[in-house]
């Protein structure tokens, strides 16, 4: 078993898993050279394809043996092995492999059960793979005993936080070189209330993640909003997003995972550091709206862009984008609103919710894979995950505070709040609201 201590490569490693490891290509991902100037096309904007059955690259950046929980109560052993971009592993005989999108997230979990055939999962270092727009969830354990539960633990911490960069990876591949703007553009009338823009990943459907350019605008005439455009020039506005007092805006629980929702939308940032910006910035929005606060004067404007700005200047390490690098998904050829993907049969036997014994009550959500027993179709909330337990940890940034998250063996979590893009952490329990 190769275990991975070094950050990932920013290199595509191949096109295909049976292309060979180019070392001449392989670049830290975590380097301090700065991106050469470019961006995107001038007219339209980016799609890509999110769905898991895009080809894995190159070769594995780790493999070895861990337990699989299966739906039916099952627990085998398989060896997963985790690429660039994905994850694969053999059981009963197949092959399954999974591409990852932005879309995704891993964090420890705790089962408190024992099987029908007498295994007491309690015995398990668990970890689960969320693909939840997806709908599908995997569960994997280190097994340990009382002897052995450190280096169990440590064994489950190496797995989280390595597939965790694996997904940072692939999100961070999609986004264009750019910074965070404040200032407005002139020559364009609607900029002219920007309080903060930038680009996001949207989830548009189960098969494609668009870049987009958002802006955000203050609260006025009992609302304010998130215009989203095609590109940075805010040429064409794709939407906007009315944000009231009332409006849902909450974070995914994971590690490292920089997912957010407003109402019915899920977002994607390219780092931590800028989706804890976006909701702060949401949030103080939201309080301006309940405190009903006046629209703000062009001199209130200034202040409140120079204290974002003052914001990213004080953690200009965090905002800082990646080095250049291949996008890690296919390029979407012609953006369809309609969905027609069919995971049936890739995903059939395997997690979508956890094993029957493990599964909480909670009201049964028609799910478009269907096959997989009435296991897969109760005790889960929105795309396929189940309640947050008390073991869970809460997001952690950079490795070390990573690893100290996933070592704690229980703690009080957070209240959560629920949205339809699934369930998430309240942004209003991120940070100290700014004036």
């Amino acid at each position: 078993m190769s275990v991975l201590s070094t950050p990932l490569c920013r290199c595509i490693c191949g096109s295909s898993r049976s292309d060979d490891l180019d070392p001449s290509r392989v670049v830290d991902a975590f380097a301090d050279d700065e991106p050469p100037a470019c961006s995107l096309p001038m007219h339209g904007y980016l799609s890509y394809c999110a769905t898991t059955d895009q080809p894995l690259r190159g070769v594995p950046i780790r493999e070895g043996g861990l337990w699989l929980l299966s739906a039916e109560e099952e627990v085998a052993m398989v060896t997963l092995s985790l690429y660039v971009n994905g994850f694969a592993f053999t059981h009963k005989g197949r092959e399954h492999s999974f591409s990852l999108s932005p879309f995704a997230l891993v964090r420890n979990c705790k089962f408190q059960a024992t099987t029908s055939e007498g295994i007491d999962l309690s015995d398990f270092k668990c970890f689960k793979v969320s693909l939840f727009t997806q709908g599908a969830c995997f569960y994997f354990g280190v097994r340990a005993t009382k002897a052995e539960e450190r280096e169990a633990e440590e064994e489950r911490s190496r797995w989280v936080i390595d597939i965790s960069r694996a997904m940072r990876l692939v999100t961070q591949s999609l986004f264009p070189p750019f910074s965070i703007a404040c200032e407005p553009i002139d020559s364009v009338a609607l900029t002219q209330r920007r309080l903060l823009a930038g680009y996001l990943l949207h989830h548009d459907d189960m098969e494609i993640a668009s870049v987009l350019f958002c802006e955000l605008h203050p609260q006025g005439c009992d609302h304010g909003k998130l215009v989203v455009y095609e590109n940075e020039t805010c040429q064409v506005v794709v939407m906007e997003i009315c944000i009231t007092e009332r409006s849902t805006c909450c974070e995914k629980v994971g590690i490292s995972c920089s997912c957010f929702s407003i109402e019915d939308h899920l977002f994607s940032t390219r780092t931590l550091a800028e989706r804890k910006l976006w909701l702060r910035a949401i949030s103080n929005v939201k309080v301006k709206l309940q405190n009903r606060a006046p629209s703000p004067t062009r001199e209130e404007l200034v202040d409140y862009r120079h204290a974002i700005r003052e914001h990213i200047r004080m953690s200009k390490a965090a905002f800082q984008g990646q080095a250049p690098m291949d996008a890690l998904l296919h390029r979407h050829p012609k953006r369809s609103t309609q969905s027609s993907m069919d995971e049936g049969e890739e995903l059939r036997g395997f997690l979508l919710a956890p094993p029957p014994a493990l599964a909480a009550p909670g009201p049964a959500e028609p799910n478009k894979l269907e096959d997989f027993g009435e296991a897969a179709k109760s005790g889960f909330g929105h795309h396929g995950e189940p309640p947050l337990s008390p073991s869970d940890p809460v997001e952690a940034e950079g490795t070390e505070e990573a690893r100290a998250a996933m070592s704690a063996a229980a703690g009080a979590s957070p209240r959560l709040e629920a949205s339809s893009s699934g369930r998430c952490a309240p942004a209003s329990t991120l940070a100290p609201r700014a004036p």
